[in-house]
């Protein structure tokens, strides 16, 4: 077995199974210092180092099962991934990006643009690595069946393409493929921040994992919403022009309705996409009560402090039955 995995090592995984006649493992691997190593491939090939005769994929019988059983009593760890998880908003963007790309430029080099993007996705930090390193994670079969959803989705292409496009594919397509030049300002900086190792953390906030903009936009934003440095000289600002910390899009002030002073979130009122990695500024701030802030955040579109607040007086309005 160990001269197996030295060959594997060696030789790397794509050349090891295509010398042998092997096709990827999809349900057990081998797992040997922390590394997965194909169940069947390793087992047929140490075969060959044992006796002289390479156990071919038909020889097994009893399905992957039956082998991880069988290596398992031998001591050696098998262990089963997971599914990879559904496609994050962020991943889609890159997705859309390509297939609006390819439309316009046509197939030429589609495989190699396919398996770039894949190898982009695994690399990118919207799930943890031991998530990204499944072997089935954002593989090249994934990413073209994605592109293959959006064919489905687009009125302009001839051809049917996949008939059950997820509806995550259609609320990212219905945002985004009508502005190619703002998706791929996103994108731009979806791969700038994703891939980088100071890539903001979780937030743990349900909002992230619908925002429009992708999570890791999502997360970026936040960021910045919540530079303690920015948001006290917002406040002072503030405080100092109008003398009171009021919501711009609802004017509820903590301290009027309750006597607690205070109670107010600091917004970003500019797009990520649309600004990139310019410095925030305080005109690029807004004070709004947490309840606003979260509608912000949740409303699709995107939808900026003035709109809600015109959204909001118009709602007052007709409930005072003016």
């Amino acid at each position: 077995m160990n001269n197996a995995i030295t060959e594997f090592d060696a030789l790397g995984r794509d050349a090891f199974l295509a010398k042998y006649g092997f096709k990827p493992a999809k349900n057990y691997f081998i797992v040997v210092d922390g590394k997965r190593y194909d169940s069947k491939a390793i087992t047929g090939v140490a075969h060959q180092y044992q006796t002289g005769a390479l156990m071919t994929p038909d020889m097994f019988s009893g399905g992957e099962s039956t082998v991880a059983n069988r290596l398992n009593k031998l001591g050696f760890e098998v262990t089963r991934p997971t599914m990879p998880p559904n496609w994050s908003i962020d991943e889609l963007m890159l997705a859309l990006d390509l297939y609006l790309l390819v439309r316009e430029q046509g197939r030429g080099g589609f495989a190699a643009k396919v398996a770039a993007l894949s190898e982009e996705l695994r690399s990118l930090r919207v799930f943890p690595e031991a998530v990204r390193s499944n072997p089935a994670f954002r593989n090249t079969s994934s990413v073209a069946l994605k592109l293959d959803n959006f064919s489905s989705i687009d009125p302009a292409h001839e051809g049917r393409g996949m008939e059950h496009g997820g509806a995550e594919d259609t609320r990212v397509w219905k945002a985004w493929a009508h502005r190619p030049d703002e998706l791929a300002q996103a994108v731009a900086l979806i791969r700038a921040r994703g891939e980088s190792d100071d890539a903001p953390e979780e937030t743990g906030e349900d909002e992230e994992y619908g925002a429009l903009e992708g999570r890791i936009l999502f997360r970026e934003h936040r960021r910045r919403e919540r530079d303690r440095t920015l948001v006290a000289k917002k406040k002072q600002s503030v405080f100092k022009k109008t003398g009171r910390l009021a919501c711009e899009v609802c004017d509820f002030e903590s301290s009027e309705a309750y006597g607690v002073e205070g109670v107010i979130d600091v917004h970003h009122v500019v797009p990520l996409h649309q600004i990139g990695e310019s410095v925030t500024t305080l005109k690029d701030l807004v004070l709004v009560c947490p309840t606003c802030h979260r509608v912000l955040h949740k409303h699709q579109p995107i939808i900026t402090p003035a709109v809600l607040r015109r959204k909001h007086a118009t709602t007052a309005l007709e409930q005072s039955g003016a």
